[in-house]
This record gives structure tokens, C-alpha cells and sequence, in this order.
């Protein structure tokens, strides 16, 4: 697969899945689709589902948001690798359902980067059951 270029720095690749994780932590829909790309693509790679879009991929997390009670994640893990755009992380997500389900899980997240510094593909690899429908 290749890579384009873009013109990311090391800086702003490593804080994109932090700020990312505090719109997700925060429930702010609109700041989590500020980090995608309009044609991102989203893949809960361990429950086999994709998302496509922005549409898609906020339709995703508002059912997500609308279904917790609390959500946070804790960044334990980043690889950066500046040349392809691309960042790896590992991170803790505890958070609550309103179905009473208490999740805590240890998760990797693949983010791709397209020249304009927005997310085109997120991988996610989750430990448990997948709270993203």
C-alpha cells in the first residue's frame, strides 16, 4: 500500500488522538468529526464493521453517546511514524452504559492520516464486547 506524503509534523500527528479522546470523553460529536476527513472510514476491526463517511462515522458516535453514561480513555501507548502520516495507539476506555454495562477495556487505535492533517482510516482493535454500534 502506498503512502502519500503530506506535510504533518511529528507534533501535531502525536496530539490529534488526544484531542480526538477528549471529544469522544467530552461526548462532542461535532469535535470528533473535525478530526475525520468527510470520506474517513472507521473499522471496529474485532467486531468486523466498517463505517464510511461522515455521516456514518457520526451516526456512530452520537448512538454511542446517547447510550453512555460516562466514557474515558487514557492514552498508555504511541507510536508516531511521521514519514506515512500514520500514529498507533494503546489505550484504556472505561465508561458506563445506560444499560447499567460497565466497560474496561484495553484498545488500539490505527490512525491514517490524510495531506489535509484529518483522520482517513481509524482502526480500532477492542478487548471486550464492542459498545460502538
Amino acid at each position: 500500500m502506498s503512502t502519500t506524503t503530506g506535510t504533518w509534523t511529528r507534533e501535531a500527528l502525536a496530539a490529534a488522538p488526544q484531542t480526538y479522546f477528549d471529544a469522544v470523553d467530552a461526548m462532542d460529536a461535532d469535535g470528533v468529526l473535525a478530526h475525520f476527513a468527510d470520506d474517513a472510514t472507521l473499522t471496529v476491526q474485532t467486531d468486523h464493521v466498517t463505517f464510511t463517511g461522515a455521516e456514518e462515522i457520526r451516526r456512530m458516535f452520537t448512538d454511542f453517546f446517547e447510550a453512555s453514561v460516562t466514557i474515558r480513555h487514557e492514552i498508555r501507548n504511541m507510536v508516531v511514524e511521521e514519514a506515512a502520516g500514520k500514529v498507533a495507539t494503546e489505550q484504556g476506555y472505561i465508561g458506563e452504559l445506560k444499560d447499567g454495562t460497565q466497560n474496561d477495556m484495553h484498545n488500539c487505535n490505527f490512525f491514517t492520516f490524510d495531506e489535509d492533517g484529518k483522520f482517513k482510516r481509524v482502526i480500532i482493535w477492542m478487548a471486550g464486547t464492542n459498545p460502538l454500534k
